[in-house]
């Protein structure tokens, strides 16, 4: 194997991921950093209970094969990457899991589940284990975001996720196995050979395995490198490079100005509701309506939802046939924020998706762009059947970076979906252990707790 030092922009995210230390991050970020795990934890358990991760379990390829990594919601355990597949698409599948609108990605589910895998099987301390999974998200989600990439991805029907997830759970994977900085090099050359995704798979069951397949492939790069393995080198250098065969540009100056000084976990968005995240003020707005008008279904005589340009580009299902095409709708989310006055996994259900008076009531909502609204903000108008006219805009939806959640309220999101498979003892040991997380010797301590009857 070739065991040149890499090149360039390459070298430098290589030694960033190889280099990152835990005791020169600020307290402000591994806060964040706790509470991320802390939410992709809960979202896992309970997208563990689905029944397309189920499918997904009984068919992919290892995922039947015993091993030393566990998968979070199960008493089996597998191989590493297979475990990273299942636990990655259970993080995704509710579309539950945290976002960063800045680099359009889904970033801790593919890195968090590569993280806890390959940290399983080295039994790396809590410390280690958070300080990887760090790695590989500020790399994945900075590559996103230098030169608007991640949109450009977006943009060009490319899903982030997929595409710059490999790269994070990558970093992540081969950073916990201790790969030096040549294996790293071919890590990223396999990973860049595996990046894919599209948007077209939103509303599917393919959108969440487009997030398990990066953390699947994330590991498995890591693992084929350690062993020996050979594959195009550099490709953050020269031409084709990653960038440019995404269709952007790099700014490598951009880039490494910002690589470990400003950090992307702190414009992390935590989702409240169990939908696509620019259908989550959409709910809260409708909530919020139903609350103060005391609004019913038959009262509403139509709905506008202005949304910012970015939400345009994205899929949208004004007559959703089942659940996960819901999570997409703006009139679904709407409806269900008015009449259920919530919005849980429940309410993206195929079940809920079904109801007749959901039905027609969406058929009353419209979606419309205001170019003035920001990422975080949407203006609904309601007009009644008694001739009212309401509105209400959110300036900053629940969860976002300028309107974040505290830890308390992170605890009650988290508890609410690990409940679904976990005792209540079980879930308040999982909420302290991952707040004092340095204390864990081994991170098999934090993985046992996420399999029932253990």
């Amino acid at each position: 194997m070739t065991t040149s030092a890499p090149a360039g922009t390459t070298r430098r995210l290589i030694e960033f991921a190889l280099g990152l230390r835990y005791e020169d991050l600020p307290a402000e970020v591994v806060a964040k950093a706790k509470g991320a795990i802390l939410d992709t934890l809960g979202v896992t358990l309970v997208g563990s209970r689905e029944p397309t991760t189920q499918m997904v379990a009984l068919t992919c390829v290892g995922a039947g094969r015993e091993g030393d990594a566990t998968v979070l919601g199960a008493t089996a355990r597998t191989t590493p990457a297979a475990a990273a597949l299942l636990n990655g698409y259970a993080a995704h599948t509710t579309d539950y899991d945290d976002s960063q609108h800045p680099c359009g990605t889904h970033m801790s589910a593919p890195v968090l589940a590569a993280t806890l895998a390959t940290a399983e099987i080295h039994h790396r301390t809590g410390t280690e284990t958070l300080t990887g999974y760090l790695a590989g998200f500020e790399l994945g989600c900075k590559l996103g975001r230098i030169g608007d990439f991640g949109r450009v991805l977006q943009r060009r029907g490319v899903h982030p996720t997929g595409f710059l997830g490999r790269f994070g759970a990558a970093a992540a994977a081969g950073r916990l196995m201790s790969l030096n900085a040549g294996q790293m090099n071919h890590t990223m050359g396999i990973a860049a050979g595996q990046a894919a995704g599209v948007i077209r798979s939103f509303g599917s069951m393919c959108k969440a395995f487009n997030a398990g397949n990066a953390a699947h492939d994330g590991v498995q790069a890591a693992l084929l490198a350690g062993a020996g393995f050979t594959a195009p080198e550099d490709m953050f250098d020269g031409e084709p490079n990653v960038f440019t065969i995404g269709g952007g540009q790099a700014d490598a100056e951009a880039l490494f100005g910002e690589l470990g000084r400003h950090y992307e976990i702190t414009a992390n968005t935590t989702k409240i509701y169990a939908c696509t995240g620019w259908r989550n003020p959409v709910v809260e707005a409708m909530v919020m309506f139903a609350n103060e008008h005391n609004l019913k279904a038959g009262d509403i005589a139509k709905v506008a939802v202005f949304v910012c340009s970015d939400v345009i580009f994205l899929p949208d299902y004004p007559e959703p046939t089942c659940g996960l095409e819901g999570k997409f709708s703006v009139a679904h989310a709407a409806a269900v924020g008015l009449v259920d006055r919530a919005g849980g996994v429940q309410q993206f259900s195929d079940v809920r998706v079904a109801d007749l008076l959901l039905t027609a009531l969406r058929r009353r909502i419209r979606l419309e762009l205001d170019p003035k609204l920001g990422p975080f903000q949407t203006r609904v108008t309601v007009e009644t059947n008694d001739g009212r006219t309401l509105s209400h805009f959110i300036a900053d939806q629940k969860g976002n970076p300028r309107n974040p959640l505290n830890w308390d309220e992170l605890v009650t999101k988290f508890s609410a979906n690990a409940a679904v498979v976990l005792p209540a003892g079980r879930v308040d040991a999982l909420v302290a252990m991952v707040n004092d997380i340095e204390a864990v010797g081994d991170i098999r301590e934090l993985t046992r707790l996420c399999r029932p009857g253990m």
